[in-house]
């Protein structure tokens, strides 16, 4: 059960009624998640604007959304779990590349590099090394793409941190648990 009340897209008004539109052209629906954040319309606008940015850089779809469950894995955020398995799949993930995500290695090396600096950015809180970042470089990781790198596992933390502390219920179908 949520500890907070979600708002409800047909009682929406105003910003938030506006921003629920714009969810519900983009996914056909307004998620949970989307609905906890209508409690505060600048949280809503914020992580649509920083997702919506995040969206014309240097990584591609698919790293995003493998860096997203990387990070909610490791946070253990059922909720992002689903969606991201959800969601993913539309965006041409396969189920290995799902898998491959959730466990932080990809058979293409560059995705693999990706993939490792962001689980040592979240095993160092930040802290990478210097080593972290010569391996990720030499991989062929550009300056930018290591600094998208970290902000794409900093919103995946954003909605791992936010559906954990209020127990979103999951409107999606659950992600398989790992096993080993």
């Amino acid at each position: 059960m949520a500890r907070v009340q979600l708002v409800h897209p047909e009682s929406a008004t105003g910003t938030t009624k506006q921003l629920f539109d714009v969810v519900q052209q983009a996914f056909g629906g307004v998620p949970n998640v989307a609905r906890l954040m209508g409690n505060s319309p600048a949280v809503l606008n914020a992580f649509l604007q920083f997702s919506t940015a995040m969206s014309t850089g240097l990584l591609t779809e698919k790293l995003r959304d493998q860096l997203k469950l990387a990070a909610s894995e490791s946070n253990s955020c059922d909720y992002c779990l689903a969606a991201l398995c959800a969601i993913g799949t539309g965006h041409g993930l396969t189920a290995a590349d799902i898998m491959g995500g959730r466990q932080a290695v990809s058979a293409d090396p560059k995705s693999d590099a990706a993939l490792k600096f962001a689980k040592r950015v979240v095993v160092e809180k930040g802290r990478v090394s210097d080593d972290d970042l010569q391996t990720a470089k030499t991989a062929g990781l550009t300056d930018g793409e290591l600094v998208e790198v970290v902000a794409t596992v900093v919103l995946g933390f954003f909605t791992n941190y936010l559906n954990n502390a209020f127990k979103t219920e999951v409107d999606f179908a659950p992600a398989a648990k790992l096993v080993g």
